[in-house]
């Protein structure tokens, strides 16, 4: 046999090597793109074609829980596959996001106030009616996706969208900007601080002039922070590095166990609140997730969320089938039981959006997967594409 034929049939074994690798390695994976497409278009509350006919008295709780996560689901698409049909179905819905707005809609932001703001208030559904009022976390849920939209388009120039991208931060900065106020930020001493709730509404709004509660600034922090990083300018850094050290030094526990943190909802002079549940966990998490690897804070390092990934270990016990799950990050003095199974858990499946922690911790994405291959019977819709999309996002980075 000569030389050049060798070389040439070595090649090809090699190619076919290559090839039957890659089926082989990718023929068991659960959580794939085929599967979230399937699903997007099956679902109807946040669909293309169903969007625009949402009922017109959707406020900021019905955007910032249902329509955020599938928006940031094919924000994450789109960087896991580069597919930019993921970014024609999300620009419609910004735009319509932006069309339903209290101030576009005439709505009062906060009762007997004859505000009407560029934001999205609640149309009092945490008051039974009774006051309408505008959370940060829905402000910073509803205009996170939609400014990573705005930070994909810029950095990878794609110009069709362009247009799109510019007004849809201009609208997210009025949004963002109703939050930052003098009155709602208290100093703690010169390096820490956070943020306050809006005065409207003591007496009747749980967070009205009071510290905020983490997970409900976390989100709102890393909006305001990639709006910072894209509009060129410094307008939030410096409380959202305050923030950032107040979380850090003044909320986070160690557990030795599982070499891993835990906190409380908030902490206010030495009054301990309980350990936050998970699936609240999952929106501080990502806040601060964010902050440090889109918009590129450095309060927490590498180790930190390494610190944070191996929280999985300790919420998933898997030596059950189907799995039982931690209801909250650290054992409540007052719970019985540590571990919970599906029915007696409100928050089982939400440990299924820490997959971006996997990005510190590989194995975090044999967890998540096997816990979902478990449990995805009885999860909804919404609950399955973002945590797919999340997951595929971060198995691809």
């Amino acid at each position: 046999m000569s030389r050049k034929v060798w070389m040439v049939l070595s090649s090809g074994l090699i190619l076919l090597f290559v090839v039957l690798t890659f089926l082989f390695n990718n023929e068991d994976e659960i959580l794939t793109k085929e599967l979230y497409d399937d699903l997007y278009y099956k679902q109807t509350n946040w669909s293309i074609s169903q969007f625009p006919g949402n009922e017109p008295s959707y406020g900021g709780e019905q955007y910032a829980w249902g329509w955020s996560y599938i928006a940031n689901s094919l924000i994450n698409m789109y960087k896991a596959t580069g597919d930019e049909k993921y970014l024609e179905l999300f620009v419609p819905q910004a735009d319509y996001i932006f069309t339903h707005t209290d101030e576009k809609l005439g709505v009062e932001s906060f009762t007997n106030t004859n505000l009407s703001l560029p934001a999205w208030s609640d149309r009092g559904h945490y008051t039974a009616g009774k006051f309408n009022y505008t959370y940060p976390v829905h402000t910073g849920m509803i205009t996170l996706p939609i400014l990573r939209f705005v930070e994909t388009v810029k950095s990878n120039n794609l110009n069709q969208f362009e247009d799109k991208a510019d007004k849809f931060l201009e609208l997210s900065g009025r949004a963002l900007a109703i939050h930052d106020k003098d009155y709602m930020w208290k100093d703690f001493s010169k390096s820490e601080g956070f943020y306050i709730g809006h005065p409207y509404g003591q007496g009747i709004v749980s967070e009205a002039g009071k510290i905020g509660v983490l997970n409900r600034i976390s989100i709102y922090l890393a909006a305001s922070g990639l709006y910072d990083k894209l509009n060129g300018s410094n307008i939030y850094t410096e409380r959202i590095n305050k923030s950032l050290n107040y979380i850090k030094n003044s909320l986070l526990r160690y557990d030795e166990e599982y070499d891993s943190y835990y906190w409380s909802y908030w902490e206010e002079q030495v009054l301990e609140k309980p350990w936050e549940d998970i699936s609240h966990a999952t929106i501080t998490l990502y806040g601060l997730y964010i902050l440090h690897e889109e918009v590129g804070f450095s309060v927490f390092k590498e180790k930190d969320f390494k610190k944070f990934a191996n929280n999985i270990y300790k919420i998933i016990d898997d030596d059950t089938s189907p799995p039982k799950i931690r209801k909250f990050i650290h054992k409540r003095d007052e719970e019985k039981a540590t571990y919970y199974s599906e029915e007696k858990n409100p928050y089982y499946h939400n440990v299924l959006d820490w997959s971006f922690l996997g990005i510190y911790d590989k194995e975090v994405f044999d967890k998540i997967e096997q816990t979902y291959e478990q449990t995805n019977e009885s999860m909804t819709t919404e609950e399955k594409l973002r945590s797919i999309g999340l997951y595929i996002y971060a198995k691809e980075k």
